[in-house]
């Protein structure tokens, strides 16, 4: 199993995740500092609207890392079943984390890319019998 193209995906999905959030890095930093930028007072109105955090986002990559790990172990002697139940507590994992998010985290274009990802990875590890997603029996995100 191809390891790194797995890594290299998750980074991938976690920036389009922390860009789709806004929680990237403010490029405004020193504007704001050197008073280049006049105040908006708008941006006063979503402070309190946050509720998906970089750690958030830290927390699914880090059920995905766990998830490739998983299946790494597993394509040494693959067996759908076991394949299915890694992807089963990947796919369970997410859905509590997004439900703790107020279903914010996963937004339609990121969940497929996510779904799409953990059913690429199964089939890579070596499942046989290959169901169209993977992912759509516990999928709620």
């Amino acid at each position: 199993m191809a390891v790194a193209k797995f890594y290299d995906e998750i980074d991938g999905i976690l920036d389009s995740m922390t860009e789709y959030l806004g929680l990237q890095d403010d490029d405004d930093y020193y504007d704001d500092i050197f008073g280049e930028d006049e105040e908006d007072d708008d941006d006063d109105d979503y402070i309190d609207d946050v509720v998906c955090t970089r750690d958030d986002v830290e927390k699914c990559g880090v059920i995905l890392e766990k998830y490739i790990d998983e299946l790494v172990d597993i394509s040494a002697d693959p067996h759908d079943e076991q394949i299915m139940k890694a992807v089963e507590k990947t796919v369970k994992k997410l859905n509590k984390l997004n439900e703790a998010c107020e279903c914010e985290l996963l937004d339609s274009t990121i969940s497929d890319d996510i779904c799409e990802f953990i059913h690429n990875a199964a089939v890579e590890a070596g499942l046989s019998d290959i169901p169209e997603n993977v992912c759509d029996e516990w999928r709620e995100f």
